[in-house]
């Protein structure tokens, strides 16, 4: 049975509809879709944007610095304000933290309408830099290692991404940008630390990948902590040495291997 007209309408007081001025239909419809993801019908200049729809008219004029500002959710500071500049906007206002919970920040699109962008704070996250030999050998083996993606790319920097979220960055150890060299060449690589990389799900699958690469076993496939001793972090390990030497630890979900009683 179809729902009436009535039953679809939103309850009282709910935006339902949002007329937006435009310069350019299309213009507004590439910035909104890449931007922030909204879905655009260009025949009437219509849009569907999460719990609410719209139109984009060129029969009003945009208003930047005068009445409501519409406040869009985004996920990302960074790439939000990115794809907003690449898309034909401008950043108006520096990002600011409210009540250390959200980034708060206006933009204005292409037609010039002022928009404010909301973005959560997200818990601190290790984001390790290692100097290395060669930047983009290394970031072949990491990559043929976990599968991960480039997100920089060149012969003196790399940024290493899983899913969009950075989890090495590589920098050629000759190289001292605006921080000087990162590493003393006279001390080996690593000394005290391991470049440790958890909740790897695939694990099996970086162990096959290991050996395509013929990458140095430090310590083989184990169990963490060893079978009859109980259920610690019950993951397995995988200890490999890098091309600079470093030592990696690959990790599958704790829990992984829990052992039965």
């Amino acid at each position: 049975m179809s729902r009436s007209n009535e039953q679809l309408h939103p309850p009282q007081g709910q935006i339902g509809y949002l007329q937006l001025p435009a310069r350019e239909l299309a213009e507004s419809a590439t910035f909104y879709g890449q931007v922030f993801g909204w879905k655009a019908e260009l025949t009437y200049g219509s849009f569907e944007a999460p719990e609410v729809i719209g139109q984009w008219t060129t029969d009003r004029p945009a208003t930047p610095t005068s009445g409501p500002v519409l406040w869009l959710c985004a996920d990302e500071l960074w790439p939000t304000l990115n794809r907003v500049v690449v898309h034909g906007g401008t950043v108006s206002s520096p990002p600011r933290l409210d009540q250390g919970q959200r980034w708060l920040v206006e933009v204005d699109d292409p037609a010039g309408n002022r928009i404010g962008v909301v973005v959560p704070v997200r818990p601190s996250q290790a984001q390790p830099m290692i100097a290395v030999d060669d930047v983009e050998a290394a970031s072949l083996w990491y990559r043929g290692l976990f599968g991960w993606q480039s997100d920089h790319g060149g012969a003196e920097y790399e940024r290493l991404v899983c899913s969009g979220v950075l989890v090495l960055q590589l920098h050629d150890k000759r190289t001292e940008h605006h921080h000087g060299l990162i590493s003393d060449p006279d001390l080996a690589p690593g000394n005290g630390a391991l470049l440790w990389f958890g909740e790897v799900a695939d694990f099996d699958d970086v162990v096959r990948r290991a050996a395509g690469l013929d990458a140095t076993v430090v310590r083989p496939p184990h169990r963490n902590p060893p079978e009859g001793q109980g259920n610690g972090p019950s993951h397995r390990e995988l200890w490999l040495t890098d091309l600079d030497g470093y030592t990696v630890v690959v990790a599958s979900p704790d829990g992984e291997a829990y052992e039965l009683p």
